[in-house]
Formats: C-alpha cells, sequence, structure tokens
C-alpha cells in the first residue's frame, strides 16, 4: 500500500471521529493506525466502540507514555511506503497528504515537510509573532535546522510525508514534544533529501485543547543540539 495514516491523539474527543472520517476519505491507497495515549476525556471509549472497523488498526495505551512514543510506535506498525502523521485535532487538511506525495514522487524525495509558512515568505518575522506568539518556537527551531545543515526550510513543525523505510531506519529517542525535532535533525543530518509544500492549518487556542506550550520549545531546541553534537 501507499501511504500508512498514523492518527495519534490525547483527549481529542471533539475531533477524533472527524479526523478518521476525513482520513478515511482520501482517495489512496493507505491504512489508518489510531493510537490513543490513555486518553481521559471520552476519546478512548470513542475508539473502543470502533475496534469493528476493518478499515482501522486502533491502538489504546493503558497509561500516557508521551508524544513521541506513539510518534515510535506508530513508524513500528507502519506497513505502506510512506508514513504521513496529521494528528487528530484538525488543525491540518487531511488531504494535503496528495499534493506532499505527488511532490515526494515527482522529485524523487526521502521525505515532504508541510509548510504553513511557506505562502507568508514576504510578511517579517516580528509580524508572524505579534499576530501569534508562538510563532517564535517555529522561526528559532526552523532558523536553528537551517543554519546547522544549510537547509532552507520555511517550517520544520508542521505535517511530515516520509518514506517508512528511512523513518523505520532513524533511532529516536525522544517520547515528549522533542520527537519532531529530533526526527527533523535525523534527517538532515543523514543528508535526506527533503522539499517542502505548503499546507492549510487551523489553528486551536488553547481554551479548544491546544495542548503545546512555550516551555516545549526548551527540550525541542536541546534535541536539535543534542543531534548535530552527539549524533
Amino acid at each position: 500500500m501507499k501511504v500508512t495514516i498514523v492518527i495519534t491523539c490525547f483527549n481529542e474527543k471533539a475531533t477524533i471521529l472527524k479526523a478518521i472520517d476525513q482520513a478515511k476519505a482520501i482517495n489512496i491507497d493507505k491504512e489508518i493506525i489510531v493510537i490513543d495515549n490513555c486518553s481521559t476525556d471520552g476519546t478512548k471509549e470513542i475508539l473502543e466502540g470502533l475496534r469493528g472497523d476493518k478499515a482501522l488498526k486502533i491502538i489504546l495505551h493503558t497509561k500516557n507514555l508521551g508524544a513521541g512514543y506513539s510518534g515510535s510506535e506508530g513508524k513500528r506498525l507502519a506497513q505502506g511506503d510512506y508514513i504521513y502523521g496529521p494528528g487528530a485535532d484538525l488543525e491540518y487538511r487531511m488531504e494535503d497528504v496528495c499534493k506532499m506525495m505527488n511532490k515526494i514522487e515527482k522529485e524523487d524525495l526521502d521525505a515532504v515537510f508541510g509548510s504553513r509558512l511557506a505562502d507568508r515568505k514576504n510578511v517579517s518575522k516580528i509580524a508572524l509573532i505579534k499576530e501569534r506568539p508562538y510563532w517564535l518556537g517555529t522561526i528559532i527551531a526552523t532558523f536553528l535546522i537551517n543554519l546547522l545543515y544549510n537547509r532552507k526550510f520555511t517550517d520544520i513543525i508542521a505535517t511530515k510525508l516520509i518514506k517508512t523505510n528511512i523513518l523505520k531506519g532513524l533511532n529516536l529517542e525522544a517520547n515528549n514534544q522533542a520527537y519532531e525535532f529530533e526526527l527533523v535533525s535525523r534527517l538532515c543530518k543523514k543528508g535526506y533529501k527533503i522539499g517542502e509544500v505548503p499546507v492549510y492549518y487551523k489553528p486551536r487556542s488553547h481554551k479548544e485543547g491546544k495542548t503545546i506550550r512555550a516551555l516545549d520549545m526548551i527540550p525541542a531546541i536541546l534535541a536539535i543540539l543534542r543531534v548535530k553534537i552527539f549524533g
């Protein structure tokens, strides 16, 4: 099959069913793996009710093992040629995987990063930060990766499409929010060919369930530096 869609979730009762429906609607040869990180808001019970759905592989953790652990479990179980991890919060448009797939195959790439800022290159960094203060973390992390590996990314945090055999070959250690940053760092350090495409993005507020905090950038930046310095 072409793509393994890994939907990881924690307390996404309001959006999990819609996320699954959107994944099913993508017109591409695929498998769908849903991994719940011990939700306490009813998400777990919703997923338990879907265990009979043969279009889904559902994994329910009995304790919170961290977002990175769920990501690593998804790559271990994946059987598709590519892995795509859109999340369950609907901040991203699921069908953007199709244009990411088109780019990765047309240009013979190893990975494609979705970018929330590719279409906003002419907007100043200060204006972006004033608009949404959390863009500061994106700007810092992306700058670091570009500086350390001579890349020209506009955003390293959004959705990604990666060849499964490559992702399975990466020894990723982080189990927390630093997982994505360690992943990007290792891809770049190994010199893989990575493209970028603009993707739809509709951010949630913390009141709506957004869990990323400013302090999450500390382990993220440390992960980037650790991979660069120690490998």
